[in-house]
């Protein structure tokens, strides 16, 4: 991914994670073609082709054969010669070290970076966007009326009385959601009180960006997440007057927060966005923290339930538990599935809470860099990059421009070269640089890669299939059989590009952290059975090598015959989605809901069945399929 830049006067370009891939290339000085001198893969620093050492030496003993040296001066420069080896001896001592010499410059080109890797991004997509044409002026209809309401505005210096109200309404709210408070109406206070800040908030957005962010899949992800939460709190009060401020206030200011790249205000984007990041972000986990914990006052604990012969219903925790319906199946054969809604609720919330914290940390050491607004990056081999181009209605806006006029551009970061060889493999990073050892088994691996994938397809499918107990269980060891091919996949990566990747919060650690939480709810759910420990490993494998890290290979076949990956993402969809269904479902006879996880936390017990910690987190890795697929 490419993240945008926002360069009006005064924000510029910048360097983003490689899950953020620049578009203009630089010459980094870990990277640059141009200087050899640090060519080192991740963790060593070797160096060749160095100003040499001035040495003088008089004594045969410090010449290579043992024969003492000859100096001479001509045209006014110094050269050194030796004498010739006379002794069968010393021309032996020669011939072995010219050969281990060679030897040596062999093994040197071996190691040779082959090709560079440039990552840019689509240059004809840059958009520039006039920062009078708010969302307010667009309210108003005229620059004229827009004018006015900014005098009345300042004059009553409502922008700091809003934002007072709203810090405030935060903060009253999340405390006295741990208090009794009898009459429920006094939630609307700071429910509405709350309102002026992210109404204020809106008005200085551009229509135009907040258009292209409706349509980015991060805004409506966490959108998604943070309106589940709110209805999830707003069932466990009863939909009483404690929902209007979760609703108008921390809902409503999180969609504002997410739309911050679309802000024509310098003073928001620039100034204050680290501290409203930061201070949201604290807020959410206070609030994750009390509700969990059982400290918020006056609320019911609902369960939602599933069942195939009554559908959908909810009921209380006490309810549940006395019905003493926890098991999965029947005797009837009913498939009943349950979840907690509050567990649920702020699951969906700490996803969105560890958006903010990434954002926050990028915006301290990143100022200019957007938060949501990202593009594609494309890979090649050369690094002839495009000129920037203006669209349609970028054409137009700065056509329209007076001298006066300040826009806001929205362009590719600057971009990035990334060199690739022997060296720069994962496996001879593994292998403490022996980039020779790592070359001949890289080109093995390559030689004979259809076995492998062979194999791969086989053990996942049998895997599958185990888990269901049409063949014996024990049969899951076969997905083992795709760890030859995944590991394939790993070693012939590059280390640098594989160490930007996982160093990207949101798009990496977030589906690899709940995928890996997820399948060890389903190792759990099967009474850790060693078969299925070991499949659902190679499957968390698989997952992490082919889908997560596939930038990272940057191999030259790779970079030449690159294609669509939506096979590859296809079929590991279609691969979790059916452990998915097969476990919540029944479909997995040794999957058993009696297995649960149960501990206290402040004044709540909880008790989560490791099927319903495996449904729960497993979502999320599918979206981001889903996300790959239609990218």
């Amino acid at each position: 991914m490419l993240a945008w830049t926002a360069s009006p006067s005064g924000r510029c370009n910048r360097v983003v994670p490689f899950d953020h891939a620049p578009a203009t290339a630089r010459e980094d000085p870990h990277t640059s073609p141009i200087d050899d001198s640090d060519k080192g893969h991740l963790g060593r620093n070797d160096q060749r082709g160095g100003a040499a050492t001035a040495t003088t030496t008089t004594s045969a003993e410090s010449s290579p054969t043992g024969t003492a040296p000859q100096s001479s001066n001509i045209g006014g420069t110094t050269s050194t010669t030796y004498a010739a080896p006379t002794t069968p001896a010393e021309r032996r001592a020669s011939e072995e070290e010219e050969k281990e010499e060679e030897g040596k410059e062999e093994e040197e080109e071996d190691g040779e970076d082959t090709h560079y890797v440039s990552f840019e991004g689509d240059r004809s997509r840059v958009v520039v966007v006039d920062k009078k044409a708010t969302f307010r002026r667009w309210l108003l209809g005229s620059a004229e009326a827009d004018r006015r309401y900014k005098e009345v505005w300042a004059a009553c210096q409502l922008t700091p009385i809003t934002v007072l109200l709203g810090l405030v309404s935060f903060l009253a709210t999340t405390v006295a959601y741990t208090c009794f408070v009898r009459d429920k109406r006094m939630f609307l206070i700071p429910g509405l009180a709350g309102v002026g800040n992210w109404y204020n908030m809106l008005t200085s957005r551009s229509p135009r960006m907040l258009r292209i962010l409706a349509t980015d899949f991060d805004v409506l992800f966490n959108i998604g997440n943070v309106a589940l939460w709110a209805g999830c709190i707003g069932a466990t009060f009863g939909w009483d007057e404690r929902t209007a401020p979760a609703v108008l206030v921390i809902m409503m200011t999180s969609v504002m927060v997410l739309l911050s790249d679309a802000s024509c205000s310098d003073f928001e984007f620039g100034t204050t966005r680290p501290i409203i990041l930061l201070f949201t972000t604290s807020i959410f986990l206070s609030v994750i923290v009390l509700d969990q914990g059982g400290l918020f006052n006056d609320v019911e604990n609902i369960v939602w339930v599933f069942n195939t012969h009554d559908g959908f219903h909810t009921t209380t925790v006490e309810a549940w538990e006395a019905s003493n319906s926890t098991a999965l199946t029947g005797s009837d054969g009913t498939i009943t599935h349950h979840t907690y809604l509050r567990s649920v609720g702020n699951t969906r919330l700490l996803l969105y809470t560890l958006f903010l914290g990434s954002a926050a940390w990028a915006s301290v050491y990143h100022p200019t860099e957007c938060s949501i607004l990202k593009n594609a990056a494309r890979r090649s081999l050369s690094g002839g990059m495009e000129g920037l181009q203006l669209d349609a209605g970028s054409e137009a806006t700065v056509d329209r421009l007076d001298d006066d006029d300040e826009v806001i551009a929205f362009m590719p970061a600057e971009g990035m070269i990334i060199p690739d060889g022997p060296k720069r493999s994962v496996l001879c990073f593994l292998l403490n640089g022996n980039h020779h050892m790592a070359k001949r088994i890289n080109d093995v691996a390559e030689e004979h890669k259809g076995w492998g994938q062979i194999a791969m397809i086989i053990g996942l499918v049998v895997a599958l299939v185990a888990l269901t107990e049409v063949v014996p269980l024990n049969l899951t060891w076969l997905g083992i059989l795709s760890f030859p091919d995944a590991a394939r996949c790993l070693f012939k990566m590059n280390t640098q590009a594989v160490k930007l990747c996982i160093s990207e919060p949101f798009d990496f650690m977030v589906p690899f952290a709940t995928l890996t939480v997820g399948l060890i709810g389903g190792m759990a759910s099967f009474d850790f059975h060693p078969g299925c420990c070991a499949g659902f490993i190679c499957f968390d494998f698989f997952f992490i090598t082919d889908i997560l890290l596939s930038d990272a290979d940057l191999t030259e076949s790779v970079i030449r015959e690159a294609g669509s990956n939506v096979p590859i993402y296809m079929i590991a969809f279609i691969t979790f989605g059916s452990i998915y269904a097969m476990i919540v479902f029944g479909a997995c006879p040794s999957a058993s809901s009696q297995h649960q996880l149960s501990f206290t936390f402040f004044n709540s017990h909880v008790k989560i069945s490791f099927i319903s910690m495996f449904a729960r987190f497993m979502t999320t890795p599918l979206i981001f399929l889903a996300k790959f697929i239609f990218k």
